[in-house]
């Protein structure tokens, strides 16, 4: 197994709890994330770990011209400002992404720190950090003017 890792950041026009808030509810990521397909809910509740979700995710990422289709389960996890997402992309392959919400100057922004652990077959290891990193730069790229819509 490998397991390589990438940081993201932004910075968005609405305070730590609202940007954790949009981000643990992936229904609102469509047309943001650019595989997503679709994401439903099937389980959630409260743990020593915050509150959490189990969603169903289907995605149609991309290798070279041609897309293909996968179903995988994630959970999510919101402990306060921080949210955990686990998710099990194939066998084998996981993804475990860490995003902090942290106040940028007064209480209306905030700055969000990712970061992304992905472990998989050393084969296909960089391929799935490389389509993660694309779908997660592009997310973090429209979230700011996505968030300054909701305010």
């Amino acid at each position: 197994m490998t397991t390589l890792r990438f940081e993201l950041t932004t910075s968005v026009p609405v305070g730590p709890g609202a940007s954790i808030d949009f981000l643990t509810d992936l229904t609102r990521h469509r047309g943001l994330h650019p595989y997503l397909v679709s994401a439903d809910v099937v389980a959630e509740g409260t743990g020593p770990d915050g509150t959490w979700r189990e969603w169903r995710v289907v995605e149609r990422p991309r290798l070279g011209p041609l897309r293909y289709t996968i179903r995988f389960p994630a959970r999510v996890v919101r402990d306060g400002d921080t949210m955990t997402s686990s998710v099990r992309a194939a066998p084998g392959c996981t993804l475990r992404t860490v995003t902090r919400a942290t106040p940028a100057g007064d209480d209306t922004s905030a700055l969000l720190t990712e970061t992304t652990e992905v472990t998989a077959p050393w084969p296909v290891a960089g391929y799935m950090t490389r389509q993660a990193r694309v779908a997660h730069e592009r997310t973090f790229a429209l979230l700011p003017a996505e968030l300054g819509r909701l305010r």
